[in-house]
């Protein structure tokens, strides 16, 4: 009973940050059969739900944009788009956050293949696949390229396991 939740909750964590599920399903006693399977799986179900959940999402924002507008206080939403239009008139450019900033030089520096490669090790696999969902979706090898880089990732890992066989048990 006790291993089946332990399974259970890495798989949960790879769904989310795959890239430390390896080392956490090693430290709370899984075996490496275990850990290769509950990870791998993992990483697939979770960049299969968070895909689609994208979809979803972005498909839905004008709505839950629409519903904010309506229940927020009116004090808030006009000081939000006093400030929006103030900078545009000033300034003349469109306004674009941190986070835009990041996402549009990431895009334009690694696109599909970076996208792919680093989701599930350095930017999440939810990250990945909102990114590969608003900006791919309409490749028709991008879902498939994300699950060989899960894989991918697992050889390497397994590949780790194998080369230092003290850290593994």
């Amino acid at each position: 009973m006790v291993a089946a939740l332990k399974i259970i909750q890495v798989f949960l964590l790879a769904t989310v940050k795959y890239v430390l599920t390896f080392p956490f399903a090693i430290l709370i006693g899984l075996n490496i059969k275990q850990t290769i399977i509950s990870v791998t799986l993992g990483g697939i179900v979770g960049f299969f739900f968070f895909y689609h959940f994208s979809g979803f999402a972005i498909r839905n924002f004008h709505h839950f944009k629409t519903f904010l507008k309506k229940h927020l206080p009116l004090s808030i939403h006009i000081s939000y788009r006093r400030l929006a239009f103030w900078r545009r008139k000033h300034t003349g450019e469109l306004v674009f956050s941190r986070r835009n900033r990041f996402i549009a030089r990431f895009r334009a520096k690694f696109g599909l293949p970076g996208i792919v490669i680093l989701s599930p090790v350095i930017l999440s696999i939810p990250i990945g696949a909102f990114l590969l969902h608003k900006y791919y979706s309409k490749h028709k090898f991008a879902m498939p390229y994300m699950v060989l880089s899960i894989l991918s990732w697992t050889a390497v890992f397994i590949a780790f396991a194998l080369i230092f066989p003290n850290l593994v048990k």
